[in-house]
């Protein structure tokens, strides 16, 4: 379900093939466009009439003037028309050029689909470029509250791509959406289509969850402020730190020794021997003198 969606919401509401409203919605101020005092059937809402009339004078005053060719359609209606669709042409043709039922602005009583007020199927051909009605409508609707719904890019103008990635769905140089003056001189204005703009401030639905937003527009992620880096003046002086003293990994080596003696006990050692060794030659030397 889209997200507003009420009644005074008429401005700010968006269906497409993603976003619907309910199976019951049913505009509360329907009247038939023959109040407008263009060509056509059928009804709008009330808040549209006004501008619907004064758009009508205008294009009629340029030598352009226009008629209704389908207003209102009610859920039931949608169904039929969509169902028809799909049976001739399969689900995922019919998706791509005719809104399902709850998803089409022609429920919100905000969606129409015009026409030169010399009639003509205003499906065939090129209206916005082929009918003096489609061009004037296309050059001035917007300053009258009216803005094209589903345009296609400049570039694809005169080719046989008729799909736009910006509104999702078939060029229809012939359907226009009433948003109010002020409303569509801000989309005018943003270069954006009605899709695109109403997604961008007022939706508030997420697009992957369907789960409605705690504010019409989210709130972008805040963009971090770098720390200053300090001027050569205002470098911090290192504090100086003490050089660690190592910590041994291994015993430390053993002190010098002598045949495996410690070196007190080899010196005991080694002097014991040199005065035995004196004993000797003196005994050896009394020895020889007696003999």
């Amino acid at each position: 379900m889209t997200v507003p969606r009420g009644y005074d919401d008429w401005s700010h509401t968006l269906v497409d093939w993603l976003l619907r409203v309910e199976d019951d919605y049913v505009p509360p101020d329907l009247v038939p466009v023959g109040e407008a005092g263009v060509p056509g059937g059928g009804y709008i809402r009330a808040v549209a009439i006004d501008d619907l009339r004064a758009m009508g004078e205008a294009s009629r005053a340029a030598g352009a003037g226009i008629g209704v060719w389908s207003p209102y359609r009610a859920y039931d209606e949608q169904v039929e028309i969509f169902t028809n669709y799909a049976n001739q042409w399969g689900y995922e043709n019919a998706i791509t050029y005719s809104m399902p039922p709850g998803h089409s602005e022609h429920q919100l009583g905000l969606g129409v689909d015009f026409m030169s007020a010399g009639g003509g199927n205003p499906l065939i051909g090129d209206w916005a470029y082929e009918t003096k009605a489609g061009a004037w409508m296309q050059e001035n609707a917007w300053k009258y509250g009216w803005v094209m719904s589903y345009p296609i890019p400049p570039d694809q103008v005169g080719t046989t791509n008729l799909w736009s990635d910006a509104v999702c769905f078939t060029y229809e140089p012939w359907h226009y959406r009433y948003l109010g003056r002020e409303v569509a001189a801000a989309v005018h204005e943003s270069g954006l289509t009605i899709r695109e703009y109403l997604w961008a401030n007022f939706t508030m639905v997420d697009p992957v969850t369907g789960s409605p937003l705690p504010t019409a527009t989210p709130t972008p992620s805040p963009t971090p402020t770098p720390s200053p880096v300090p001027t050569p003046t205002e470098q911090p002086t290192p504090t100086e730190q003490p050089t660690p003293t190592p910590v041994a990994t291994e015993p430390p080596a053993p002190a010098a020794d002598w045949f495996g003696l410690d070196q007190p006990a080899a010196v005991l050692v080694a002097g014991g021997i040199i005065l035995l060794l004196a004993m000797i030659a003196v005994g050896l030397r009394r020895a020889a003198r007696r003999g």
